[in-house]
């Protein structure tokens, strides 16, 4: 599919100026000195210009364009990593409204992130943090999230339920975008859904070895992390504790103790 069909609607102008080769040209140029120039000065000029480029309103259609670019060779992985961590940026700033569609915005983003399930993980993460800050922001975001969760690959979901918890308490990081009112609605909204995020992780825990291209022992850690961020938002609050004593999740994280 053509990377227009997933942008978000911000006018014809902004997405033909975002999907530039000039424009593309230019910011793949500024990533590579940020990352890589030997000069202090080129990589202030180069930061100022991507900062100047993120405040602008073709920010969103560029970023997406990028992720969902179909083009050989494909964007180098600092570039992909930094429209994702644009889109994120822009999604959590309050100085930014989010796209008139975030519907569109969501599915982009769960195209990425099911397309570099497999990527370096930075680039993974960065595309969850993303779609948990819009999900956290957006009307009906946490619904329209889990409703279309299910076409996700294993490693992606993974990532992205481990993140997602995490928006429950990004305030205390300074993300001052949301409203404690907000924050406490998303936390209730995430626990509802508890109960199917549990029997998944189970499920992952049992499954063969390599059964997803993921080494058993990372598969293994990623469960443990993300485990661990459902218990911290409360998944388990208020159960009693013959229930938790039980709970073969928790021998499953008592028994990887034993790991070498």
């Amino acid at each position: 599919t053509h990377a227009r069909a997933h942008l978000p609607a911000a006018g014809a102008a902004a997405m033909d100026v975002a999907e530039s080769p000039d424009l593309q040209a230019q910011l793949a140029a500024a990533v590579h000195a940020l990352n890589h120039a030997s000069h202090p000065s080129a990589r202030l000029a180069a930061n100022q210009w991507l900062l100047g480029l993120q405040r602008s309103p073709h920010a969103w259609a560029l970023a997406v364009s990028l992720l969902a670019s179909a083009d050989h060779p494909s964007p180098s992985a600092d570039l992909l990593f930094f429209a994702a961590q644009m889109l994120r940026r822009k999604i959590q700033s309050p100085d930014y409204s989010l796209p008139d569609n975030a519907a569109q915005l969501l599915d982009a983003l769960l195209v990425a992130a099911r397309r570099f399930c497999l990527a370096p993980p930075r680039l993974l993460t960065q595309i969850c943090l993303a779609l948990a800050a819009l999900a956290l922001r957006a009307e009906g975001g946490v619904d329209g999230l889990f409703a279309r969760m299910p076409h996700l690959p294993d490693p992606a979901l993974l990532e992205l339920l481990t993140v997602l918890p995490e928006e429950v308490a990004q305030d205390e990081s300074g993300d001052t975008g949301v409203d404690s009112a907000t924050r406490c609605r998303f936390a209730r909204e995430l626990l509802m859904h508890a109960p199917a995020v549990l029997e998944f992780l189970l499920a992952q825990s049992e499954k063969p070895a390599a059964a997803d291209g993921v080494p058993l022992h990372e598969r293994n850690h990623r469960i443990l992390r993300c485990l661990l961020s459902w218990v911290r938002a409360g998944c388990f609050s208020g159960a009693p504790a013959s229930a938790l004593a039980a709970h073969p999740l928790l021998t499953f994280a008592f028994n990887s103790l034993q790991w070498p």
